[in-house]
């Protein structure tokens, strides 16, 4: 009987772990996985809302929009905007109210005051 264990990498087929485990080592080839069928859009679909498009508008970059979706998003980002500008002009004005007390304690203090007497 023949010995199997033996010179097992011996063969002259290339075999599919092999290749496998050389591509992977190293680093050439771009399939890393495969991908489900639910993973991956249809064609006609909007990227903003994943329906299919009634009124398709198409970005440089040549992804596909609904002209319906993209304006939703617009109104709906700039609400959110409209809030995140006003808690920060709130915020500021808070730090502008701290900086003057800040500035009015150090006037009152008695040690600048003496300084700006004798000056």
């Amino acid at each position: 009987m023949v010995r199997h264990g033996k010179n097992a990498t011996a063969s002259s087929v290339y075999s599919y772990a092999e290749r496998k485990k050389d591509s992977a080592q190293s680093g050439y080839g771009t399939l890393h996985a495969r991908l489900g069928a639910d993973s991956v859009k249809p064609f006609d679909c909007c990227c903003l809302s994943l329906q299919p498009c009634r009124e398709p508008l198409i970005s440089p970059d040549g992804y596909i929009f609904d002209k319906e979706s993209v304006l939703k998003y617009i109104l709906h980002r700039k609400d959110m905007y409209a809030v995140e500008v006003k808690a920060y002009q709130h915020h500021l004005k808070i730090l502008e109210e701290k900086d003057e007390t800040v500035r009015l304690m150090n006037c009152l203090n008695p040690v600048h005051l003496l300084n700006f007497l004798e000056t």
